[in-house]
């Protein structure tokens, strides 16, 4: 009987997801709180448990329950369950378990060489890692094996649908076009005798994490449901419903940690929305890193970096550091200055850090980049490209953990996240035409319950382009994006 099928359905689906859940806590504490000496250990237990998830996936029983679905033409969410699960188990059958949990293991260990190579400066100390990675990630490439350029099956992850082919040559116009632009900005009068005046001040740790607990609650993420801790590098996780991870940086420039905050506590709202009635299913899932993405820089950049937060929010950094020009600040928090680091980057040359990685993993999947040579070709686009060249690996090749957790063909999503968020807060202004009046006056409830409804409660029952096209009336614009930094920093810098 069909209801009886669906009972099975929803049966594999929790346990798959109770399984993965316990796999991302442990990915959690391990990058939080767990001893060093505990990796080897840590790095068996995510492998096993990574290939029970892959088992359940691959197993003839669901493969039969989702045949005989498939055959009912079912309406509703249970039809887009259906195909949801169909489509990440035919994924999942391409892969053997052997090779997922290869990949696992060597990705937990790896993970814990790449901070300790980081920390020590060495990249030969995450090299021998990485060729594992890359590697098993041109394996997985084969495996997958979807038309066109290898990359493809792995890109395919994480943004599903997109492609080499299409993703390519918009990332190549945004170069072209991003270059003219900082061409332009760095002529103007204004770049030349632009000066910190604010952002150079000491700022107190405690200060620090004080203004995060203070934003994020602000933003909707109560610690019922939502912690914030510290690592290396920010991340969110979610543990399950009701339990969200993500974590900040403290470092001394006075806006790092509070802008990271911001942009994690953007993925953990995302993440806190997600459709309750799907709980344990496939569709109480983000449907794409993109569309995640966008949730981060729409809190992070269209809205932390706006002259309507920062007359709200001014008052509260003035108590913890001495400010006392609205436009210098405001012109220092959105200034254009080249910087090695990604996530320190302004939002002009950010594209260029993320054009820059998606360069060197196609070259890493399809054999025209060797591991061994990657400081020198990274300093190399990072010359090119940003125009400073990095003086240890640790502000060059070793800055991202994404390689080390098997993330290829992670990094364009957050270019395609950015864009997205552009269309987004477009949409918002469309619905909401007072929403900056709300924003001056710290009054973020309109944008929360707007995303929830249109966005976060969607959860997978659509694909990212069909959210997009609901949301925003047009498919991903780069055109749009383009627009938006064009008329933003031609203001700041006064160009004609």
């Amino acid at each position: 009987m069909v209801e009886d099928d669906i009972a099975l359905l929803k049966q594999y689906q929790k346990e798959i997801i109770l399984l993965s859940q316990s796999v991302a806590l442990l990915h959690w504490d391990l990058e939080c709180y767990m001893p060093k000496e505990g990796s080897e250990s840590r790095a068996e237990q995510i492998a096993l448990l990574s290939r029970l998830v892959h088992e359940k996936m691959i197993s003839e029983e669901l493969s039969s329950v989702l045949e005989r679905l498939r055959k009912r033409d079912l309406q509703g969410d249970d039809g887009v369950m259906v195909e949801r699960v169909y489509h990440d188990v035919m994924k999942s059958k391409k892969l053997p378990p052997e090779f997922v949990e290869e990949l696992s293991r060597v990705t937990s260990l790896a993970s814990t060489a790449w901070e300790k190579a980081r920390e020590e400066n060495d990249f030969k100390l995450f090299e021998p890692h990485l060729k594992k990675i890359v590697k098993l990630k041109r394996k997985e490439a084969g495996y997958i094996g979807l038309p066109g350029h290898p990359y493809n099956s792995l890109l395919d992850t994480y943004e599903e649908g997109m492609t080499v082919e299409e993703l390519k040559p918009k990332l190549e116009n945004i170069k072209k076009w991003i270059l003219e632009l900082l061409s332009k900005i760095k002529d103007s009068e204004s770049y030349k005798n632009q000066e910190l005046a604010f952002l150079k001040q000491e700022f107190p740790r405690q200060a620090q994490i004080d203004l995060n607990i203070d934003v994020i609650k602000r933003m909707g993420l109560e610690n019922k449901f939502s912690r914030l801790d510290l690592s290396v590098h920010p991340f969110t996780t979610r543990i399950s419903q009701g339990d969200v991870r993500f974590t900040t940086a403290i470092r001394q420039d006075p806006l790092f940690s509070f802008l990271s905050t911001i942009h994690e506590a953007g993925h953990g709202l995302y993440e806190a929305g997600l459709p309750k009635e799907n709980k344990f299913t496939f569709l109480d899932e983000i449907p794409s890193l993109g569309i995640n993405e966008s949730q981060s820089r729409f809190w992070e950049i269209m809205v932390a970096h706006g002259k309507p937060f920062w007359k709200f929010y001014l008052d509260r950094f003035k108590e913890k550091i001495e400010i006392d020009n609205f436009n210098q600040w405001y012109k220092e928090v959105n200034f254009v200055k080249p910087s090695l680091i990604r996530i320190e980057s302004d939002e002009i040359h950010y594209p260029l850090h993320i054009i820059l990685r998606f360069e060197i993993e196609m070259g890493l999947i399809d054999g025209t980049i060797h591991v061994e040579d990657l400081p020198s070709i990274w300093n190399k686009k990072v010359e090119e490209l940003i125009g400073i060249t990095p003086e240890n690996n640790r502000e060059g090749v070793l800055q991202d953990v994404h390689w080390s957790q098997g993330c290829i063909g992670y990094f364009p999503t957050y270019t395609l996240g950015s864009i997205y968020a552009v269309q987004i807060y477009k949409a918002l202004k469309r619905r909401f035409p007072e929403i900056e009046e709300d924003i001056e006056k710290g009054d973020f409830n309109k944008i929360i319950f707007w995303l929830r409804e249109n966005i976060h409660k969607i959860g997978r029952k659509k694909l990212t382009k069909e959210i997009i096209r609901d949301v925003c009336g047009e498919d991903l614009n780069p055109e749009e994006y383009l627009l938006y930094l064009n008329k933003k920093y031609s203001e700041i810098y006064n160009l004609t």
